[in-house]
């Protein structure tokens, strides 16, 4: 069926069909006249919803956040997500804020205990390659953790922040 015939519901076209429909002056179905489609309750699309198992307890990856404070929930960016881990579960520590001058998708911590680095920290972009720190960090002898804020699926939990930072100082 072609789509003049549709319009002109399912008859063939004559000549005069096809100037009276584009003039206008095609004939409507009686039912189809001054009927209007029922006016549709506005629905919201659903909001996504990851499928998969839940990420457990005091783990940092998984399909699923976490029911435990992670740097995703927290009503702030990741620094600040993880200088209040740093200023509150580790408030026995100094920790002093390094921008790379080479990378402006990595901040570096230090954290000192009596004058003396017993860690650094460093946040990085994913797809990050700089590892200059960390091979500085093990001719110093000093251990060295790195969180990637920006890599899906890694929530980083406040659990899993302080415990592998904790193991690092060796508290």
């Amino acid at each position: 069926m072609s789509l003049l015939s549709k319009l002109l519901s399912g008859k063939k076209p004559s000549v005069s069909d096809v100037l009276d429909l584009f003039q206008g002056k095609e004939e409507k179905p009686a039912e189809a006249q001054n009927v209007r489609p029922a006016a549709q309750p506005y629905r919201p699309e659903p909001a996504y919803e990851a499928q998969g198992e839940p990420t457990p307890l005091g783990r940092s990856w998984g399909e699923l956040m976490p029911d435990e404070p992670n740097q995703f929930n927290y009503p702030g960016t990741y620094r600040e997500y993880f200088e209040d881990i740093f200023r509150n579960d580790f408030a026995d520590c100094t920790f002093v804020f390094e921008q790379n001058p080479r990378s402006s998708r990595i901040q570096k911590y230090a954290f000192y205990r009596d004058m003396r680095k017993v860690l650094v920290v460093e946040l990085v972009g994913q797809g990050c390659d700089a590892y200059e720190v960390r091979r500085l960090c093990a001719k110093e002898g000093t251990p060295y953790l790195r969180f990637y804020h920006d890599h899906e699926g890694w929530w980083n939990a406040r659990s899993y922040v302080v415990a592998r930072m904790r193991k690092a100082m060796g508290d």
